[in-house]
């Protein structure tokens, strides 16, 4: 028998982020919801970051892209670092 019981609700209350507001102009922003459980897994071993962004943003993913999709590249991984790392996802 377990000497200790752990909690799932104790996993989700650590785990629970807020959500990734990136503000884009005019007071405008765009809100990306934190990922579940599948969305993470779905993330595992991917290196294309379009399909990381898909994943990430989800049904933001659109809007998302026609904001940034005249921005200098380097804008694409340094928003996908921050949005991981909001998430606490890693890195």
């Amino acid at each position: 028998m377990p000497s200790k019981k752990y909690q799932l609700a104790r996993y989700r209350n650590e785990a629970l982020r807020p959500d990734f507001e990136l503000e884009v102009e005019d007071g405008k922003s765009i809100v990306i919801r934190q990922p579940d459980v599948d969305e993470v897994l779905d993330l595992n071993g991917m290196t294309d970051p379009r399909a990381i962004l898909q994943v990430l943003a989800k049904d933001q993913y659109e809007e998302l892209m026609q904001t940034i999709g005249s921005e200098p590249g380097g804008v694409l991984q340094a928003l996908i670092d921050d949005i991981v790392r909001h998430f606490g996802l890693g890195k």
